[in-house]
């Protein structure tokens, strides 16, 4: 028997990679697409993040030829270590060094962000999402503009998407027409307003459905329904937005999963027509 000690977990996984069966190639192709650190998962959470069973990740396991998934953990922080640890012959530059130390607080925000996520927090959220009459989608000062991608990738697949405050307008402007049928959708982050929890509580009477994007060390965060932290950083200008953005797109591909592709396919066929009247 051959003897492939010598050969990246990844690779292993591209050389079987068309000829696994569909739940083992739809893990393997997010060990693949994962841009975090996977070691760092246990199997159940590896599993959970791919949407398959534990037996799942058992058997692609003991394809690739580990002796269980400790190993392969462990092979696969080493792989790490050495990836991200320059060789003495190859020392870096002053330019490279400061592009490797931006990289470096990049992949630690992700990946400390990815570690504490709850995938059934997640699951809930975006089911909520997907059904909601309306969704309400709001940050203010800073977080602004993260509300503004999450509302427009959002209104892309599905209905009855709004961004708050609009311009010139304030919070009570949409207390009236916000229901407990709604989903709040809330990015809470440093730089934050004093005020926020004020405005939370002041939302959770008329819905309580919301979705809460804020930070992991926040010691006074508002008890929401679905609380989604984050790491997003210091308050330093320009705050390292990495891990937000990157939640507010696991966010949203969890809601297509769940109804939005209908929506899309809506969308395209409204396109098509517009294009054969105009």
């Amino acid at each position: 028997m051959p003897d492939i000690s010598n050969i990246s977990f990844l690779d292993r996984v591209r050389a079987i990679l068309t000829d696994l069966p569909a739940s083992e190639r739809r893990l393997a192709q997010f060990t693949l697409d994962f841009s975090g650190d996977l070691s760092s998962y246990t199997a159940s959470e590896l599993a959970g993040l791919a949407q398959v069973s534990n037996a799942t990740v058992t058997r692609l396991i003991r394809r690739l030829e580990y002796a269980n998934y400790e190993a392969a953990r462990k092979q696969i922080r080493t792989e790490r270590k050495d990836e991200s640890q320059p060789t003495p012959s190859q020392p870096l530059s002053a330019g490279e060094a400061a592009l490797n130390a931006h990289l470096q607080e990049s992949y630690s925000k992700l990946s400390n962000t990815y570690r504490h996520i709850s995938h059934p927090v997640l699951q809930e959220a975006s089911l909520a999402i997907s059904r909601a009459r309306q969704i309400w989608v709001l940050g203010l000062q800073a977080n602004y503009f993260l509300a503004g991608h999450f509302y427009w990738h959002l209104s892309k697949i599905l209905p009855g998407v709004r961004l708050i405050p609009s311009p010139g307008q304030t919070l009570s402007d949409y207390l009236a027409d916000i229901s407990n049928q709604d989903v709040i959708v809330i990015f809470d982050l440093i730089p934050r307003t004093a005020q926020l929890a004020d405005v939370i509580s002041r939302l959770e009477i008329r819905c309580p459905e919301i979705v809460h994007i804020t930070d992991q060390d926040y010691k006074e965060r508002p008890r929401t329904r679905w609380p989604l932290p984050c790491q997003a950083g210091f308050e330093q200008q320009p705050d390292n937005s990495v891990a937000a953005a990157s939640l507010s797109h696991l966010l949203l591909s969890e809601v297509l999963k769940l109804g939005g592709v209908n929506r899309r396919l809506e969308q395209a066929q409204e396109l098509a027509l517009a294009d054969e009247l105009f």
